[in-house]
């Protein structure tokens, strides 16, 4: 069976540009998977014509526009979503009759949501 070592790492490891750069690139990819990922969750097509970013941590959508309404799923932040321009209440109707807090959701450059 093959054996893996690891390298001894001394003080010298960490100086220069070479750790300059490695610890970036580190710490960018974990930036990226704290955010949800290589690229933002799209579950929108565009079919409505408005389509919306989530822009809190996590949204929940509801089934009607009421905090009190049944919880269906909830969206973390970066997710796109097609809503309607219908917004009751404070609550943005979605595709498929779901509702989620409007204040939370930002239209898209070059849709309709208005």
């Amino acid at each position: 069976m093959a054996r893996i070592t690891v390298p001894k790492l001394e003080a010298s490891s960490f100086k220069g540009w070479t750790f300059v750069l490695i610890a970036g690139v580190v710490l960018a990819l974990l930036a990226i998977i704290d955010r949800g990922g290589l690229s933002a969750i799209t579950v929108s097509d565009g079919s409505t014509g408005c389509q919306l970013e989530v822009t809190t941590d996590q949204l929940n959508v509801r089934n009607g526009p009421s905090p009190g309404a049944a919880l269906i799923e909830t969206l973390p932040r970066g997710t796109r979503v097609d809503g309607t321009r219908v917004v009751t209440d404070g609550f943005r109707q979605l595709e498929e009759g779901r509702w989620a807090a409007s204040q939370f959701l930002t239209p898209l450059p070059g849709t309709n949501c208005a």
